[in-house]
């Protein structure tokens, strides 16, 4: 386990709070390679949405990593396929593409042994209050969880992981059956676009937060500028936000994103995500057509939502010039496929 400083341990936080990096140090150890003995946690450390683990566990060295964005993966090291030293240097390298443990005895002309790690069966995670989580296991397949305490989440899925029990959602909703024909075809493609759109809101606001979480420092004077007029500039609103991010135990970036951007308007998204983090919606893959076809879909929640769950021709208003287009489950599963095609693309640009 660590045994460092405050300040020590703060350093090597802010230091290791980042998408890519190495971890290398010297260990010592009577019974590391003792198959009979249990092992136990040698490092462990949580920074910012980031963790680190690495323990023995009988003959193996396991090393863990988890971020927002890659999940949780694993690297295990076979001991019995190290030479034996009474020192050896332990390594552990991560970035979005892979993580990779190397361990060895300390000697000159020493000789390493990798591992490339895969993503964990465990899931591990951090909750608000800096507690660990482990989520799942060999054979047990979670899906969606929560923690709240004192009656506020301190623990809520991933971006990547709420879209993911979006798209379930939405994949079970479909296989629903009812003899009153197409009517209800129409207001399950109707609920079901609804519920899409608003797994798309949720995943661009939780990933724009995380992204900050992760070590990416985002462009908070450009995106002030873009999200407030000049009148609330003038009268230190931003400021207000300041404080009230501070009473919260929130960062800045977090309060505007819960109180001045609205993500399921594409336009705010779009532009939130360029300012912020230099991300440019419509450099991340997706064509011009699927891009329109997307806002098109957004655009039909709104009238479902404000208008009527039995809404059959979605694009009325404009008809003609344009084509009817009608509720249905093609529909619906054109419109999955280009949502997921651009949560993928933009989750991939975040990480590179």
């Amino acid at each position: 386990m660590l045994n460092l400083s405050t300040d020590i341990l703060k350093q090597l936080r802010d230091a290791i709070c980042r998408p890519e990096g190495t971890i290398e140090f010297k260990y010592s150890s009577d019974s590391l390679f003792d198959p009979n003995d249990p092992g136990g946690v040698i490092f462990e450390i949580p920074a910012g949405a980031h963790y680190f683990k690495i323990e023995k566990k009988f003959m193996s060295l396991v090393f863990y990593h988890f971020s927002p964005g890659t999940e949780t993966r694993v690297a295990t090291i076979d001991l019995e396929k190290v030479k034996q030293a009474p020192k050896v240097y332990i390594a552990f390298t991560w970035s979005p593409k892979e993580i990779n443990a190397y361990v060895g005895p300390y000697i000159e002309g020493g000789e390493l042994t990798k591992v490339t790690g895969e993503m964990s069966s465990t899931k591990i995670r951090i909750t608000k209050n800096g507690d660990i989580i482990r989520i799942g296991d060999s054979g047990i397949e979670i899906g969606h969880y929560s923690f709240f305490v004192g009656g506020k989440p301190i623990l809520q899925p991933t971006a990547i992981e709420a879209w993911k029990n979006t798209l379930m959602a939405i994949q079970i909703l479909q296989k629903g059956s009812s003899e009153d024909g197409y009517i209800f075809e129409t207001v399950m493609s109707n609920l079901s676009i609804a519920t899409l759109v608003t797994g798309f809101e949720v995943y661009c606001k939780t990933r724009f937060i995380e992204l900050e979480q992760e070590g990416i420092k985002p462009n908070i004077e450009a995106l002030v500028t873009s999200c407030f007029s000049k009148e609330e500039l003038d009268k230190q609103f931003p400021e207000n936000l300041r404080d009230k991010a501070a009473n919260e135990n929130k960062t800045f970036l977090e309060i505007i994103a819960e109180k001045k951007i609205n993500f399921q308007n594409y336009k705010e998204n779009k532009k939130a995500y360029n300012k912020a983090y230099n991300i440019k919606f419509g450099e991340i893959g997706l064509t011009s057509e699927e891009l329109s076809f997307l806002q098109k879909i957004i655009r039909f929640r709104h009238r479902i939502i404000h208008v009527s769950p039995f809404i059959g021709m979605l694009n009325q208003p404009e008809v003609p010039p344009e084509e009817p287009i009608f509720s249905s489950k093609e529909l619906v599963r054109r419109a999955m496929e280009c949502f997921d095609k651009f949560i993928n693309n933009l989750h991939q640009t975040t990480l590179t």
